[in-house]
């Protein structure tokens, strides 16, 4: 059958048969013509590998295992192990992304923060907190402001999370 056929009964793309083809997952012979010409037994190998991609295998692991399969002593039991091999590196791939995702949850959180702060800051004049007034503030210490006092800022610049 050609190319066009085959893909058609897999569901595939002409252009992923072609691929797999030249990364010797797929064996066709050709023609005189030039165009290739694929057995019956590539639509159950297609099938392999279209499955296994769906599983989340490398094209290196499928063709690793494909020699096995093709020649019928891949068991059901290996596949089983696979799977569950395959699952385990969901597993950690899901503990990790779970990892990130309530890293930028936080992320989120600290800069709602961050704007909630600038928010009530502009609502109350540009200052964070109401202040006394320098005089005051002076005048409570038991000084008086004159000219040779700096005002000396005590913010930090804050850092995130």
């Amino acid at each position: 059958m050609q190319i066009s056929e085959l893909a058609k009964r897999v569901g595939v793309t002409a252009h992923a048969v072609r691929h797999y083809e030249s990364l010797g997952l797929l064996v066709a012979r050709r023609r005189p013509s030039g165009y290739r010409e694929f057995d019956e037994g590539a639509v159950r190998e297609l099938r392999f590998i279209t499955m296994s991609r769906q599983c989340g295998f490398s094209l290196k692991q499928i063709a690793a295992v494909l020699p096995d399969y093709r020649s019928g002593v891949l068991t059901a039991a290996d596949m089983i192990g696979m799977l569950q091999a395959r699952i385990a590196e969901v597993d950690a791939e899901i503990d990790k992304r779970q990892v990130l995702r309530a890293h930028l949850v936080a992320h989120i959180g600290w800069f709602e923060a961050r704007e909630q702060r600038r928010s009530d800051k502009a609502a109350q004049g540009g200052r964070g907190f109401p202040r006394a007034p320098r005089e005051a503030s002076l005048a409570a210490k038991g000084r008086a402001a004159g000219p040779d006092d700096k005002k000396v800022s005590t913010r930090s610049r804050r850092q995130g999370p």
